[in-house]
């Protein structure tokens, strides 16, 4: 029967050739298609089911092989919304079973595809050629915080961006060593600005994150029990030792024989009138409660050591308990030993920060509150919830933390504040511009995004000492206050540095043409204002910029690299709207085909893994990884396998032939 054999299998050869042929001419006709992956061919041989030496080939058999993780060459276009993938992942996507109230409806099952030709429709929606639906997880345009972890289909046609106060301006300039305005010479004016009476020194201190003080506290576990609770009921014998302790001094109990038999009240009147500085009570009333430990003052740990399992008996743990307080030191702010020096008017006074009460040091925020306002000159507050320090004085008042950083604890910024020097009136605005140079401009936004004009000035007031105002009312007339002064004194050495170094100083209840701003930072960074010398004589300003913006309606949407999808409003922000959700599988070349370059998930595929590694860049896609030469080649020699095989089958009718005419 060899040579019917020999039929059937190259008949197979055909098939399998045909097949081969097949995914060829499919890879080639896609060779230009957004994101097509190849599909290679795989033969597997066929033996017939005989002895070793008595087997032959019986066929053979072909399957398809996907090229899923072979990445396509990445191709640069004109078009904002397209995408390609560089690394390992799919965007997830969702095909539309049909449409009501002429809006897509969708199954809730998700598909994946690397084709990222995706477009905005009517309904905002981005869509690839093929019509899957691009999902990701919408970002809070307020917030930039995203919204849920599950990707949904994006849509952002309505979106629309609130106002944003001004809150922050960041500014640098290069003041010149010899202005072409001459010195701020206050007799020149009807109100002198220099002379009036002067406004407070304000340091405030904004986004400190301490936590409020509390005393070390220690709760016991076992509930249920009273003052009349004796020891021995609780598992504890006579001789054994309970001892607490503060971290410097220690109470121990030693528990009595009795009678009468020993109670936890008789153990918290040895705490209460120990050496310790801790109090012992029952947290409910005093009776069928659970014994609490707390420390008397804000450094005074808490520690329970006992014999054997005592300590566990009244609700401890076993061996050493130890409780700590909040304070400056236990969270972190401060260090045994730093020092915060506060001057005012001249006047230095250190405050040192540790845990020796004696020596004056200070360890909580009620102490830094009483330390603070024991300075003569100066009123000062410490927030209690979140340790924010606000310093007002009529004198100027300067900072030195030791370390530095010690000042950013308690939200302060500046280091260094000075009185104001009152207000330009409008009588005088004309000999104040000719006597001040200017200090730039910028379009700052009140709550409701209403553009507010904040127009700068710097005056020399003596050699390298300068002070600077902002306009408040362009239109105020008369004795009306037309400028105002921000209420810092800057003063530069002989090498063009600000001493003492001010990053910032807070505008406080900013106006400007009766529109109010409240509370605005002005911020100059490390070094961000010099005194160097200039040929023209004018401030030369760097950098102006503010974080405020009116409401905008979206215009256009783009793709940054970040792998989200930002929007640019008609107020020229720019501010991202959705990320991009990547997700990838354990088998990705076992993912199911479907039409329009999409996968659907199986069973050897594994689930979808959100978060792959790969990065998405705009205006780009990601072209076939179709090898046209490649497929020519296979071509070619699927072409001469099937002939071969059509020719076994010719040989094979031949000799079947003979033998036919050998039975006649």
């Amino acid at each position: 029967m060899g040579i019917f054999d020999a039929l059937t299998t190259a008949v197979a050869g055909l098939q399998a050739q045909s097949f081969a042929l097949q995914n060829i001419s499919g890879n080639i006709a896609n060779s230009q298609t957004t994101g097509y992956k190849e599909t290679d061919t795989s033969f597997q041989d066929l033996v017939s089911a005989a002895a070793a030496n008595q087997q032959t080939s019986s066929g053979v058999t072909a399957t398809s092989v996907a090229t899923n993780t072979v990445q396509g060459t990445i191709q640069s276009t004109s078009v904002s919304t397209d995408m390609a993938i560089n690394g390992d992942g799919w965007f997830v996507v969702s095909n539309p079973t049909g449409e009501a109230d002429n809006q897509p409806v969708f199954s809730g099952v998700d598909d994946y595809t690397r084709a990222g030709d995706f477009q905005l429709n009517s309904n905002g929606n981005l869509v690839n050629s093929a019509g899957y639906y691009l999902m990701g997880i919408p970002i809070d345009s307020a917030t930039g915080n995203p919204i849920g972890s599950s990707p949904q289909v994006l849509q952002f046609s309505n979106d629309f961006v609130p106002a944003q106060a001004t809150t922050a301006i960041q500014y640098q300039a290069n003041l010149p060593s010899t202005p072409s305005s001459g010195l701020l010479v206050g007799t020149d004016f009807e109100a002198n600005p220099l002379a009036g009476a002067p406004a407070a020194a304000v340091i405030t201190g904004t986004g400190a994150t301490l936590q409020p003080d509390a005393v070390a506290t220690g709760t016991g576990t076992v509930a249920g029990l009273s003052s009349t609770t004796t020891l021995t009921s609780l598992g504890i014998s006579a001789g054994d030792q309970i001892t607490i302790s503060d971290g410097t001094n220690q109470t121990v109990y030693t528990v009595p024989a009795g009678p009468p038999a020993p109670t936890v009240g008789d153990l918290m009147t040895a705490i209460n009138g120990g050496t310790a500085d801790v109090q012992a009570s029952i947290n409910n009333g005093g009776s069928n409660g659970n014994l609490v430990l707390k420390g008397t003052n804000g450094t005074a740990s808490v520690t329970v050591t006992a014999t054997g399992s005592d300590a566990a008996a009244l609700g401890f743990g076993a061996g050493a308990n130890s409780f700590e307080p909040t304070n400056l030191l236990t969270q972190g702010a401060v260090s045994q030993g730093d020092t915060l020096t506060v001057t005012v008017g001249g006047t230095p006074t250190t405050i040192t920060f540790g845990t020796d009460a004696a020596a004056g040091q200070v360890a909580t925020l009620a102490e830094l509150q009483t330390a603070i306002g024991g300075i003569s000159g100066l009123t000062g507050t410490v927030d209690t919830a979140n340790g924010d320090v606000t310093l007002t004085s009529n004198n100027d008042i300067v900072l030195d933390g030791s370390p530095t950083a010690l000042l950013s604890e308690f939200g302060i910024h500046n280091a260094a504040a000075y009185p104001a020097n009152d207000t330009v009136i409008a009588n005088d605005a004309s000999t104040f511009t000719s006597q001040s140079v200017d200090g730039g401009s910028i379009t700052a936004y009140d709550s409701e995004g209403n553009p507010v004009n904040m127009q700068f000035r710097w005056a020399e007031t003596s050699s390298g000492s300068w002070q600077l105002f902002y306009q408040s009312n362009a239109n105020a007339t008369g004795t009306e206050a037309a400028w105002q002064n921000v209420g810092t004194v800057f003063t530069f050495n002989s090498n063009g540095e600000l001493t003492p170094p001010i990053s910032g100083v807070t505008l406080q209840n900013l106006t400007v043409n009766g529109d109010a701003l409240g509370n605005v930072q002005l911020n100059f960074g490390a070094s961000g204002l010099t005194q160097f010398a200039d040929s023209s004589g004018t401030a030369q300003v760097s950098t102006l910029q503010q974080n405020g913006f009116a409401a905008g309606q979206l215009q256009s949407v783009a793709v940054d690299g970040q792998n989200q999808i930002t929007g640019t409003f008609s107020n020229g922000q720019t501010i991202p709207l959705a990320e991009i959700t990547l997700a990838t599988f354990n088998g990705e070349n076992a993912l199911q085909a479907l039409n329009g370059g999409a996968y659907a998930a199986t069973v050897d595929s594994g689930p979808p893994i959100l978060g792959a590694t790969g990065t998405v860049s705009g205006s780009s896609l990601e072209a076939s990884n179709v090898d046209i030469a490649t497929q020519f080649s296979q071509l070619i020699v699927a072409q001469q396998a099937y002939s071969a095989n059509a020719r076994v089958m010719s040989t094979a009718d031949q000799m079947i032939q003979s033998l036919l005419q050998v039975v006649q």
